[in-house]
C-alpha cells in the first residue's frame, strides 16, 4: 500500500496504471471521478455501494460496506484472484468511456428541462 498524498494531473495516469487495485471507499462521494479516472486507466476498483458510486462503477467495480473488517477483507479477496482483478481492469476503460462531459452537459439540460416543466 502507498499512500501519495496530492499527485499532478500529469502524474496521475502512471500511479493508476501502475497499480494493482485502488480503493476508494465512501460514505458521501457525490459523483466518483477518481473510480472514474481509475477504470480509464485499467485498474481494478473497489468502492461501497454509496450515493452515485454504484452507478459508475457498475459490473466492473468490486464493492464492501465501509468498514475496516469488510474493506480488509475484500481488499485481500482482489489481490488474491488477480484473475478476476485482471478481467475487471481491462473491462474498466470502456465503462469510463461511457461517461463523458458531453453526456453529462446533456443529462444535465433534460434534467432542467424536466424541472421547467413540471414546475406550478
Amino acid at each position: 500500500m502507498q499512500w501519495t498524498g496530492f499527485l499532478d494531473d500529469g502524474d496521475l495516469p502512471g500511479f493508476l496504471s501502475g497499480a494493482d487495485l485502488i480503493a476508494y471507499p465512501s460514505d458521501g462521494e457525490g459523483f466518483g471521478l477518481p473510480l472514474l479516472e481509475a477504470m480509464a486507466c485499467g485498474t481494478a476498483v473497489l468502492t461501497t455501494k454509496r450515493l452515485a458510486l454504484p452507478e459508475v462503477g457498475g459490473d466492473v467495480a468490486f464493492y464492501a460496506e465501509p468498514t475496516r473488517s469488510s474493506l480488509v477483507e475484500a481488499i485481500r479477496g482482489i489481490l488474491l484472484d488477480s484473475r478476476t482483478r485482471t478481467e475487471r481492469g481491462l473491462d474498466g476503460p470502456a465503462r469510463a468511456a461511457t461517461f463523458t462531459w458531453e453526456r453529462s452537459a446533456a443529462d444535465h439540460v433534460r434534467a432542467f428541462e424536466s424541472a421547467r416543466r413540471v414546475r406550478p
